[in-house]
């Protein structure tokens, strides 16, 4: 039961192992929580990034239908025109810029681009390109999606 002079100068020398490794668990574990909380973070953000990008591309794809069907192919109505093609699309004015106030759109906004071909012999009609942004502006950060649409007008 007693200890002997050899066991007692070998305790004596391992007396401060114990905060060692308590210091080693403690960093440990400290660098695994900072490591879930940054995962934690960053999966936050990817979700909330998801969810405007998701609105932005429904406000550019409502942008879309409405200058569809009214302004250039609008019933009981003559086909519409843009401005006639000149190179890339994204080089016209924009021809629409809708303000959305529906629950989901709140603060988003589709701008439409258009242009269009007359069709060179022997095709018959009218191409349009239909370019249509949307934009969503949430806490300072701005999330956007375009779309890019072909028609065409066989009535010409």
């Amino acid at each position: 039961m007693f200890l002997n002079k050899k066991q007692y100068r070998s305790m004596k020398r391992q007396q401060g192992n114990a905060l060692v490794v308590a210091v080693f668990i403690l960093l440990v574990l400290g660098a695994l929580g900072f490591a879930l909380v940054r995962v934690l973070s960053d999966a936050s953000s990817g979700v909330v990034t998801e969810v405007y990008g998701a609105r932005a591309q429904h406000a550019a794809q409502s942008g879309l239908h409405v200058f569809l069907a009214g302004s250039l192919f609008t019933p009981n109505q003559p086909v519409g025109s843009c401005p006639a093609r000149t190179g890339a699309i994204q080089n016209t004015s924009p021809l629409s810029t809708l303000t959305f106030t529906a629950e989901g759109l709140q603060n988003c906004t589709a701008t439409i681009q258009c242009d269009e071909l007359e069709l060179p012999t022997p095709f018959v009609g009218r191409h349009f390109r239909l370019l249509s942004t949307g934009r969503c502006e949430v806490g300072g950060q701005v999330y956007s999606r375009q779309l890019l649409i072909e028609a065409r007008d066989d009535a010409s």
